[in-house]
């Protein structure tokens, strides 16, 4: 029984780059990188000031 819930592997062979090119598939293209803003847009850099 695998207990870490966040790892898929085993990334070892060509079966492997399958496995983990789709994980970074999901970690790239997931929507909660919509959740934050950029550090260089310019409601970031007020906010920013704003809690300074």
């Amino acid at each position: 029984m695998n207990h870490k819930k966040d790892y898929s592997g085993p990334y070892h062979g060509y079966d492997g780059f399958a496995i983990f090119a789709r994980d970074m598939d999901l970690a790239l293209n997931s929507p909660t990188w919509g959740l934050i803003g950029a550090p260089w847009s310019k409601n970031a850099k007020a906010k920013a000031k704003a809690t300074v």
